[in-house]
């Protein structure tokens, strides 16, 4: 069924419950629609914790104009490019282009003597590991001199600079929370307990948004809500289907230099006559931003389904054993990695469907619930930091016009995830 045209000259109170990047992209983009007037229209971000406090500030930030889905992840790419140039996003949440590779390593055992032997004479007799990584097996850009020599034993190219980039994706959802504030949103820190709707025929649709702030309930007149709370959205909505949220955990590393910008998948293996095994944790130089005025490179582990989903996202259970796994592992592929310094140790959770293949396209979710007025926009799994501007915009459309037109997610309609209809 088609949704009403909305009045455009109608009052609308817009609450947009979680403050990730799904739901700070969609504040701003509701905030810059032709149709959004500040006069008669309110937008309020309704954050149980902070802003990003949960995966959108401690994901890796990889953009991808080859990433899932292909209805959304080409207008989101692009969309992010656009946003950088306007708002200075290269200094400000390090937006750049980088390379994707998958590779195979071997790890080094620093403790091994004979070991750090061969590294000075793989890099003839250049102690700094400077010169560029040699693999008798694959070739190696020149510029990926931050490997240990030797350490690669195959190298294949998943993204160009053409269609592949990066953000600090704290900094991001952050200056795009400022950003729609300066547009007239508003952003309260408060748990959303409840979302309320009418049910009468005559009057059916959202009335209101409960929630507690400093033990104090509130509520919240709206029109509209959107439903943009990650991993926590089935306590709000248990009509939508989530699978169990992953945890993962994560370093920021200060290397002993600056790195060049390749996003590695690596497959490491141990290093010969040591039967230790390793993790094989994402890989991710970053430029300076706003937080750093010096390069950092970020690095992530495995999924775990270890430990239920917290109350909020401050009360995420870190478990330090597994960030030095990743930092172990990361330093056994790189001298600058090895004597660099931690700077952080983090855990989040992430919004997903079920679990899938590498390359599997599984949701997100984005639009229409069939209930008048509330809206979704959860699931996002791995790629929501990449396909936050695209749902923003969309939503924004969806919202303001009664469709999108930026791009066709029919595919991601609620109604092909919800446990029961509600149309």
């Amino acid at each position: 069924m088609p949704l009403k045209v909305p009045d455009s000259s109608e009052p609308r109170n817009i609450v947009v419950i979680g403050g990730g990047v799904i739901g700070c992209s969609t504040a701003y983009f509701l905030t810059r629609h032709e149709r959004y007037n500040p006069q008669i229209h309110s937008v309020i971000i309704l954050e149980a914790s902070q802003i990003a406090g949960g995966s959108s500030g401690k994901a890796g930030g990889l953009l991808a104009g080859w990433a899932t889905p292909k209805c959304l992840a080409p207008l989101s790419f692009k969309t992010h490019g656009e946003l950088a140039k306007e708002h200075g996003g290269d200094q400000i949440w390090g937006h750049r282009s980088v390379y994707c590779a998958d590779v195979a390593l071997e790890a080094h055992d620093w403790n091994n003597n004979n070991n750090e032997a061969a590294i000075v004479v793989a890099n003839n007799g250049v102690e700094d590991g400077h010169e560029a990584s040699s693999s008798t097996t694959t070739e190696v850009p020149s510029d990926l001199d931050w490997l240990l020599p030797g350490s690669v034993k195959s190298y294949t190219e998943a993204g160009n600079p053409n269609n592949s980039g990066q953000v600090n994706p704290l900094a991001f959802t952050e200056t795009l929370a400022q950003l729609a504030k300066e547009k007239g949103a508003e952003v309260i820190i408060g748990s959303a307990t409840a979302i309320n709707y009418n049910r009468d025929k005559n009057s059916s649709g959202i009335s209101s948004v409960s929630y507690t702030q400093n033990g104090t309930s509130k509520t919240l007149n709206a029109t509209d809500v959107l439903l943009a709370a990650g991993p926590w959205t089935p306590k709000l909505f248990p009509a939508i289907n989530l699978g169990r949220p992953p945890r993962g955990h994560s370093v920021v590393v200060r290397p002993s230099r600056d790195l060049s910008p390749y996003v590695l998948f690596p497959n490491i293996s141990a290093p010969v006559n040591n039967g230790n095994n390793l993790l094989s944790p994402e890989i991710y130089p970053r430029p300076s931003d706003k937080f750093h005025d010096f390069n950092t490179l970020y690095a992530c582990g495995p999924d775990d389904y270890e430990v239920p989903l917290p109350d909020s996202t401050d009360t995420v259970a870190v478990d330090e054993q597994k960030c030095n796994g990743v930092s172990t592992a990361v330093g056994s592929v790189s001298k600058p990695i090895h004597e660099g310094e931690v700077l952080t140790k983090q855990a989040c959770y992430k919004a997903q469907i079920r679990p899938h293949e590498e390359d599997e396209a599984v949701g997100p979710i984005v639009g229409p619930t069939g209930i008048p007025g509330l809206w979704l926009a959860t699931g996002h799994d791995e790629w929501g930091v990449q396909n936050a501007p695209g749902t923003g915009l969309v939503m924004s459309e969806t919202i303001f016009e009664g469709a999108a037109h930026s791009a066709d997610c029919e595919s991601l309609d609620p109604k092909h995830f919800l446990k029961w209809d509600l149309r």
